[in-house]
């Protein structure tokens, strides 16, 4: 029932709610609506009641649990279970500890872990990702469909990026325009990073091949300040945000647990929608080869999720990994 409330209130956030409404919805009495938006208060969500108006959810409040993720995944849904922490040092390495101390990875596959805020959260090429707490989204999901194989690995991180996107435009159709995809794994809101993914491979130490992926995401949705001077931002800078990252994290969940149950089937739709979004196509970038700091302009994105370019010695070539930076759009 708290749920349900809480639900109803997200729905109509900044709309007060009348105590009647409330209990006639739900069939209580309006005393037991009172207790349950107090307990609610308690958990933290910011909830104001105004006599003869009733009960309004707050733009800023947004509280992250596990019973909110599960009450927004799909009836339908290939999530088996939800972790979800207040705090933990980071979300992929969780996942990884739950894979090595588990004797059957498989009953693993759809575990979703979040949190509220990382002590160290991690990005890609041993880079660090600030997670601040309240205001990001930080989950993993562990995957172990039996179609993954090293050759379309990358494809996963694809399909994270191409889900968050998704995702937010599901919620606020309005950013959809200007949502793009860094490639491989950044995603930038009006020219700002908003979103990391890191996607790590669990090998076999007997055979040497992949058992089980994790993929993290990481979203700043009302991030205000940030200790580096990198271009980063959020969804919702201003702190007015739109919808709960409850909803976010279990609408990108699905996404991904859609996308991965068959990567071979998915791979044509999940280009299409990469590229649709790209930052980089007709752009000027600078790459790192072999140590050496090359210029190149971005012709498209291949079919097996390549960055196709044309270097500045007008050699044609497609980089299959490595970070870019971009110079200009033409």
């Amino acid at each position: 029932m708290k749920q349900k409330i809480l639900n109803m209130l997200e729905a109509r956030r900044g709309e007060y709610i009348s105590g009647e409404e409330l209990a006639e919805k739900f069939n209580v009495s309006r005393s037991a609506i009172w207790k349950i938006i107090n307990s609610l208060r308690k958990e933290g969500h910011v909830i104001q009641s105004r006599t003869n108006k009733g009960y309004m959810l707050e733009n800023f409040s947004d509280i992250l649990t596990g019973q909110g993720i599960i009450s927004h995944l799909k009836y339908d849904s290939m999530i088996k279970r939800v972790i979800c922490f207040d705090e933990i040092d980071s979300t992929n390495n969780y996942a990884k500890s739950l894979i090595m101390n588990h004797d059957h990875n498989n009953d693993l596959h759809g575990t979703l872990i979040a949190a509220n805020h990382q002590t160290s959260g991690r990005g890609r090429l041993g880079h660090s990702f600030e997670s601040p707490a309240g205001t990001g989204l930080y989950m993993s999901i562990i995957l172990k469909p039996d179609n993954i194989k090293a050759a379309n690995f990358q494809f996963i991180t694809i399909a994270d990026a191409v889900s968050v996107c998704l995702a937010i435009e599901d919620l606020c159709p309005e950013l959809s325009e200007a949502l793009r995809i860094k490639w491989v794994n950044d995603i930038y809101l009006d020219n700002k990073k908003i979103t990391g993914i890191l996607t790590e491979a669990v090998t076999s130490f007997e055979s040497g091949e992949i058992e089980s992926i994790v993929t993290g995401i990481g979203i700043n949705v009302s991030t205000k300040k940030f200790a580096g001077d990198y271009n980063a931002g959020s969804i919702f800078p201003d702190g007015r945000i739109k919808f709960g990252r409850d909803e976010l994290c279990a609408r990108i969940a699905d996404y991904i647990m859609n996308f991965a149950e068959d990567l071979n089937a998915t791979q044509s739709h999940l280009i299409h929608e990469y590229r649709k979004r790209s930052l980089l196509i007709d752009s000027d970038i600078t790459y790192i080869k072999d140590g050496e700091t090359l210029t190149a302009h971005v012709l498209g994105i291949s079919s097996d999720g390549g960055l196709e370019i044309i270097n500045q010695l007008g050699f044609k070539e497609t980089l299959r990994s490595g970070e870019v930076n971009t110079i200009r759009r033409n």
